[in-house]
């Protein structure tokens, strides 16, 4: 038994499909196959992040979910106080605890011209043992952390 395939029509054996059923056929599988689908309910978030008022030039930052919150631990690095989170489609739906980590040169290393150690300036309570936490929402796209030392 053959298989025919021309623009106009499918033919399998005696069997004939229209060019729209295979068009329809297509379209379904694609999007059920391949899409960017959301199925654990993320969002894209951004924001600035500070500290005494002024913009953390370099960091990162993490959103561990909590509670009933469920999915991968997601994230971004911060530059100029700037942070977009949306590897892998972006930070679940839910609660978290957040973790913001800043870097600088670390003082005792000696000038390094590929940058050296970096020392992580911020607080404990911003990370190693956070206080920070934040409710992503579907409507949630902006996010910004006000960090005070004191």
């Amino acid at each position: 038994m053959s298989t025919l395939l021309s623009i106009n029509q499918v033919s399998v054996g005696h069997a004939s499909i229209g060019r729209a059923s295979v068009l329809g056929a297509v379209l379904v599988l694609a999007c059920c196959g391949c899409g960017n689908q959301n199925v654990l309910g993320k969002v894209v978030v951004e924001g600035l992040i500070t500290l005494d008022g002024e913009p953390i030039p370099n960091g990162e930052i993490r959103f561990y979910p909590s509670g009933d919150t469920h999915g991968p631990v997601s994230g971004a690095p911060i530059k100029d106080g700037k942070y977009v989170a949306k590897g892998k489609g972006g930070v679940p739906i839910g609660t978290h605890h957040v973790d913001i980590r800043a870097f600088r040169a670390d003082k005792n290393a000696a000038a390094d011209p590929e940058g050296g150690p970096a020392e992580q300036y911020l607080p404990a309570k911003f990370n190693t043992e956070t206080s920070l936490t934040a409710t992503i929402e579907p409507s949630t796209t902006s996010l910004d952390f006000p960090l005070k030392s004191e």
